[in-house]
């Protein structure tokens, strides 16, 4: 009896340490960015809120889903109409889902650089180029 529960937490703790060693092999591949602002270069994982471009910014995003190639999130798509004029900040907002795809190098660090964006009334969708900064001699 005594060697059949030695044998038992033998399982147990060679089960937990496997688990323990998988990770940082798992987690050590980084994953992308998005660069959050077009006039600088800094760059986030899962990001709340991005600045593609200087009258469109996309809010309260909540990531659903991460990997190296892909991300799903959940946002508001606000869109400066410029009514009467663009610095009257007259925003139109919109929920949206974003895919982003298409990983790129900027500032030598892995990001997406397309985000496809569907309205979620509407179901319209819009595809944008997110912006990248190149800079040399990265490895």
């Amino acid at each position: 009896m005594r060697l059949t529960r030695l044998a038992a937490l033998t399982t147990v703790v060679v089960v937990a340490f496997s688990g323990l060693i998988a990770s940082p092999a798992q987690a050590a591949a980084p994953k992308p960015g998005v660069v959050v602002d077009y006039a600088y270069h800094k760059i986030k994982v899962k990001p709340k809120t991005i600045y593609p471009f200087k009258d469109l910014y996309f809010s309260k995003i909540r990531w659903t889903s991460l990997t190296k190639s892909t991300g799903r999130a959940t946002a508001v798509r606000n869109v400066n109409t410029c009514v009467p004029s663009c610095a009257a900040s007259n925003y139109k907002r919109t929920k949206v889902t974003l895919k982003f795809t298409r990983v790129r190098s900027s500032d030598c660090r892995k990001v997406f650089t397309r985000v496809r964006v569907t309205e979620v009334k509407s179901h319209r969708v819009k595809t944008y180029k997110l912006p990248v900064h190149k800079r040399a001699n990265c490895r």
